[in-house]
């Protein structure tokens, strides 16, 4: 406790203060105090503990951190090793930088390899997380090229970007063919066992009259595949049993039987 008022005087805050009060200046001030080699090693240890109870309000503090967990060395000062890379753990997205030097942490103790495990994989999912959330965004942008990257993105990162898909749902309607098929691809990456819905069924429909006749091949077995997933589409397939290319109208043929089946029993 006595370390905490330190700390807290350092501050110039009341030891009543509240996380949420806390910004980049304080967060820069707490690290300082972690990288003064001349204070003792429990006060150092107090104030990475501190940062990492801010979580992500203190961001500002990472380039001290790790410059402070480069310089140790071996088994020197673990609690303050643990306590720095427990630090950068809860921070999240913003200590990514640190992904190297965390990674030249390991093979010290016990317990300094497993808090840069756990800190890793906090550091990775909080980048994820803020990834997808900046790649949803993008899908609603006015540059089709930039909506066409996001989607491809958000199919890459397939399950893992659960997150991103009522952006995806939304982009569904969205005016460029290409596009759209790349949502509806990540639609299904990231939720492969999921029932389709009636939006992403008319999102296929849509290519059923697309003049490139390859395209309208594809829609026709995908809604063919979807099978009664795909009823809402049987109008739309109907009114394409004539189309000019014989491929298609044997696959709007076989699709039309395979949408009219009954539904499989859960």
């Amino acid at each position: 406790m006595r370390y905490v008022l330190v700390l807290a005087g350092a501050l110039g805050l009341g030891p009543a203060a509240r996380a949420d009060e806390v910004d980049d200046a304080m967060a820069r001030r707490l690290s300082g105090l972690v990288r003064d080699f001349r204070l003792p090693t429990a006060a150092r240890v107090e104030a990475a503990r501190t940062l990492y109870k801010l979580g992500a309000r203190a961001s500002a503090a990472v380039p001290d951190l790790v410059a402070v967990l480069a310089r140790l060395r071996g088994n020197e000062q673990e609690p303050l090793q643990e306590a720095i890379v427990e630090a950068l753990g809860q921070i999240g997205a913003a200590s990514k930088v640190a992904l190297p030097t965390l990674a030249q942490s390991t093979h010290r103790t016990l317990d300094v390899d497993q808090a840069v495990k756990v800190a890793t994989d906090l550091i990775l999912n909080a980048s994820d997380s803020q990834e997808i959330g900046v790649l949803g965004q993008q899908l609603s942008s006015r540059d089709a090229s930039i909506r066409l990257r996001a989607a491809k993105a958000l199919a890459d990162l397939g399950p893992t970007a659960r997150a991103a898909l009522p952006a995806l749902n939304a982009a569904l309607a969205d005016p460029d063919g290409d596009v759209r098929r790349t949502v509806i691809g990540a639609l299904r990456r990231i939720d492969p066992n999921g029932r389709p819905s009636d939006d992403l069924v008319r999102a296929i429909a849509t290519d059923l009259v697309d003049p490139d006749p390859g395209i309208r091949l594809l829609a026709a077995r995908a809604l063919a595949r979807l099978g009664p997933f795909a009823a809402v589409a049987a109008q739309d397939l109907a009114l394409v049993r004539s189309d000019p290319d014989p491929d298609v109208r044997r696959a709007v043929t076989e699709a039309l039987f395979r949408v009219s089946l009954p539904p499989p029993q859960p």
